[in-house]
């Protein structure tokens, strides 16, 4: 009896993690009606459950970071399969040329930014101040899912706006900030910045781990493309079961890892090439549940992330920074990440003024910085580190905020006709 009795608290917590789930079912349904993204409601969920004591795991402030990595790395690899498999192989080169001039441009001149503030401002380290930076750059293929494509595209009916550029960049930028997380954690272990290996930095975390991710992804997405390819129009659902988008999700990005390269990158580019098999025209292609199935899982790991991300936010995470951090907080979602966006954009003819400022504002942040900056204090030596915990909290809490208000909105505005 008394062993029923101490269980009793695990069957509460798997109730509210049923009723949670459920209610997801629901909120798009009503929020949809308000134009705010179902993530607020989640938010606000976590805080209510924590602030009546429910019996969850509740996170502390400083929680557990391999915990937190690993949560966090399963959110993230499912989200960047998901955005490969919406995009897929009908974009033509020159239809990248906007989210990779936000990688190019606005990624790394938000980081110098973000690396200036935090050492001459907040007065951080360089090796912390370099991590936070990095922490910060990534737009997460998380919580900006209401901003990104609906579904898979086909050459014939493509979007190639704001929400083919966000999914891209969330999809791209994921990887391509590990090598300064990597230069972070090498700061934080030598003796100064100078003892830093440079030709090793740039020949292995630069030129290695990303060609290597890229060449990775490519092979295993078009070699299961042309496995596809074999089957009969009937037969096609068996191997394009919801299931496979899980499992290739998995084996790239372990074997990814296994070689010491970029996993996010190699997940992303194989969604991209699994897709190469569709066919161009909507009218032809064969349905499948790929996409339906992944995005499922992926809603499921938010909810259950966005509940606890409240429940942290009263724990008392956002203490670990002051006015000042809250100051440079704010700015990192409404001033510095829009402008820079922006100005990566501005030679981009196809793009209106308003459009190009609103991709540049919905950098949205994320899930993704959780886990980089979990992923950084685990494998570095780095020291005064704690403030990182409020900013990045702060950055995410007003990015869910503002976006999760403005986001439905905006893309109402330009999906009328009438919008320039």
């Amino acid at each position: 009896m008394e062993d029923v009795i101490n269980m009793k608290p695990y069957f509460v917590a798997i109730a509210y993690l049923g009723f949670a789930l459920t209610l997801v079912a629901f909120l798009p349904l009503y929020t949809k009606k308000i134009k705010i993204t179902y993530i607020i409601p989640l938010l606000f969920l976590g805080i209510l459950l924590y602030s009546i004591n429910a019996p969850l795991p509740w996170p502390d402030p400083l929680f557990n970071l391999n915990y937190s990595k690993v949560i966090t790395e399963v959110i993230v690899i499912i989200s960047l399969m998901t955005a490969g498999l919406k995009i897929g192989t009908t974009y033509k080169l020159k239809e990248w040329r906007p989210p990779f001039s936000l990688i190019a441009i606005t990624m790394p001149l938000f980081m110098v930014v973000i690396f200036l503030l935090s050492n001459f401002v907040l007065g951080l380290n360089g090796p912390v101040s370099l991590l936070l930076a990095a922490v910060l750059a990534p737009t997460d293929p998380v919580l900006a899912s209401e901003m990104q494509l609906k579904e898979e595209q086909h050459a014939n009916t493509k979007e190639t706006g704001i929400q083919f550029t966000l999914t891209a960049e969330a999809g791209i930028n994921d990887g391509f900030a590990f090598p300064f997380v990597f230069l972070a954690i090498i700061w934080s272990e030598a003796t100064g910045f100078e003892a830093i290996n440079w030709a090793h930095f740039f020949g292995f975390y630069m030129v290695y781990k990303i060609l290597g991710a890229i060449v990775l992804g490519a092979c295993i997405g078009y070699l299961y493309s042309k496995l596809i390819a074999l089957y009969s129009d009937k037969k096609k659902k068996y191997v394009l079961n919801g299931f496979i988008a899980v499992a290739l999700t998995f084996f790239s990005y372990g074997l990814a890892e296994v070689l010491s390269t970029y996993g996010f990158i190699c997940v992303f580019v194989t969604g991209l090439l699994v897709q190469r098999h569709r066919p161009k025209d909507k009218s032809k292609s064969v349905d499948d549940f790929m996409v339906p199935f992944i995005e499922e899982i992926e809603k499921i790991l938010v909810v259950v992330w966005t509940i606890f991300f409240g429940g942290a936010v009263c724990s008392g995470i956002l203490s670990y920074t002051d006015t000042t951090g809250i100051i440079i907080s704010l700015c990192i979602v409404l001033l510095i990440r829009p402008l820079f966006g922006y100005v990566a954009l501005i030679p981009i003819k196809k793009y209106s003024t308003k459009k190009k400022w609103a991709i540049g504002f919905f950098g949205i942040k994320g899930i993704g910085s959780v886990f980089y900056l979990s992923y950084g204090l685990l494998h570095g030596n780095f020291t005064e580190y704690q403030e990182l915990y409020g900013i990045v909290s702060y950055v995410i809490l007003f990015s869910i905020i503002i976006h999760g208000f403005t986001s439905l909105r905006v893309l109402d505005y330009f999906n009328a006709k009438s919008a320039p």
